[in-house]
């Protein structure tokens, strides 16, 4: 090793750097296919990335762009093939650890020419490799620590071109200002002197993590308000429909007490008329078909059945339930409404696109068991389900806007320390619900 050498760090330095980071970052994405898989893919891609970094190491700097585009390309593919991502959210996600691994590099190689100085000459391999490890490790655990703040019942940010293009430019200009030095030396953000290069870029990657960590931490903050202000509205819309129906529901049954006995007088008058007598029946059995009446043992259930009820009858859709409605008696309203309001019309919205009337089935029950409230929802499902951290994900074009049923569910019957299952087996979609009851029924309710 030359003292000229000492100016540029080294490309096992970066092909490292860059895929451990690559990796760190893989952790806190969902995986894709098999764990063998996985680190096969790793390995080969790391094993390229390292050769032609090594191979490229001081090239002229007309290519050394592309030769970083081509480096940032490998760990790309890597972190696409084994995590269970998009384009956006796997550039997104890329972009963060190339910048990581660029700080963990520089800052790894500035102390290593600091103790090589001191030391006066170069350190023994293995010292550099031990350095490196710990360089690595240490900078690489504290990045581990510092993301997995952000982890929330196993989701991602949803990454689109909007929130893509301002970490583009972010790490573009660190890029810039970091490496700046080593293209041009005469400028007034850059220098001559070794030591004073590494300051800068170590420095200006430092500033690039903080930067992204920091732009990272308000995307978080703003994708979790405006879930909570969207989960909140479906709250208040589930619970305005509750009232709705019971209005409507204690309307109808006004009606149909009073038909009723407007019918038995007509039928008095008219048995000798065959065709009266038809008619009769004819209104008396569309009257039945209001008469959907649900006697659980829980008001706001039975008036959410009895709507949604009313609805599957004129869409030919079967609605089996059996349910212990005293059981629900801990919980708030509001969230009563909220909660079955939206799993009825999820499976309402499912099944509603079967062809077949035959299969319109949707079955609801309601139990106890050994200390737990046991909600199963099922309903007949005629096509394909994806699953995104849990949740199914939303055919509708409006995808931003759409998707909250399921996570307005999940947010409920985690208030209550719950859990939510879903699965489709069999054309059968499931949605379970288990809710501990020695925990809830400390909660107040008024639902009762």
């Amino acid at each position: 090793m030359s003292g000229a050498n000492l100016v540029n760090t080294p490309g096992y330095y970066y092909a490292a750097a860059y895929w451990l980071a690559a990796l760190l970052y893989s952790f806190y994405l969902k995986k894709k296919g098999t764990l063998r898989k996985r680190w096969c893919i790793r390995v080969l891609i790391f094993v390229p990335l390292l050769g032609f970094m090594i191979a490229t190491n001081g090239v002229p700097k007309i290519l050394f762009l592309p030769c970083m585009v081509v480096s940032l390309l490998l760990v790309f593919v890597m972190m696409y093939n084994t995590c269970d991502a998009g384009l956006a959210e796997t550039s997104y996600y890329c972009a963060r650890a190339f910048v990581l691994g660029e700080f963990t590099a520089s800052f790894g190689w500035q102390i290593f020419y600091y103790a090589s100085g001191i030391w006066g000459g170069f350190l023994h391999p293995a010292c550099n490799l031990l350095l490196e490890v710990l360089i690595y490790g240490s900078v690489l655990w504290i990045a581990g620590r510092l993301e997995k703040r952000f982890e929330r019942e196993n989701e991602v940010i949803e990454i689109g071109k909007k929130e893509l293009l301002p970490l583009m430019v972010i790490v573009v200009i660190v890029y810039a200002v970091s490496n700046l030095s080593y293209l041009y030396s005469n400028t007034p953000f850059s220098s001559a002197f070794s030591f004073e290069v590494f300051i800068i870029r170590t420095m200006a990657d430092l500033g690039g993590v903080a930067i992204l960590y920091a732009y990272h931490t308000l995307l978080v903050e703003q994708q979790y308000r405006f879930e909570t202000m969207n989960l909140q509205n479906m709250l208040d819309i589930q619970y305005t429909n509750y009232q709705m129906s019971e209005q409507s529901v204690n309307l109808v049954n006004q009606k149909y007490h009073d038909l009723k006995h407007q019918i038995a007088i007509l039928r008095a008058g008219a048995i000798s008329n065959q065709d009266m007598t038809a008619y009769l029946d004819v209104m008396e059995e569309e009257i039945k078909s209001y008469e959907a009446q649900n006697k659980t043992g829980n008001r706001v259930l039975d008036t959410i059945l009895t709507g949604k009820s009313l609805y599957c009858q004129k869409r030919e859709i079967q609605l089996a339930c059996v349910a212990d409605g005293a059981a629900l008696n801990f919980m708030d309203t509001m969230d009563l409404s909220a909660l079955f309001g939206n799993i009825l019309d999820n499976a309402i919205e499912n099944t509603e696109k079967v062809k077949d009337p035959q299969k319109r089935l949707i079955h609801l029950t309601i139990t106890t068991q050994k200390e737990f409230l046991r909600i199963r929802m099922e309903n007949y499902f005629d096509g394909e389900l994806k699953l995104k951290n849990g949740v199914p994900v939303t055919t509708k074009k409006e995808k931003g806007y759409h998707g909250y049923g399921i996570k307005s569910v999940k947010s409920i019957v985690g208030k209550y320390g719950g859990s939510v299952t879903i699965e489709v087996r069999e054309h059968w979609f499931e949605l379970r619900i288990l809710i501990p009851l020695a925990q809830s029924r400390g909660k107040t309710g008024n639902s009762k």
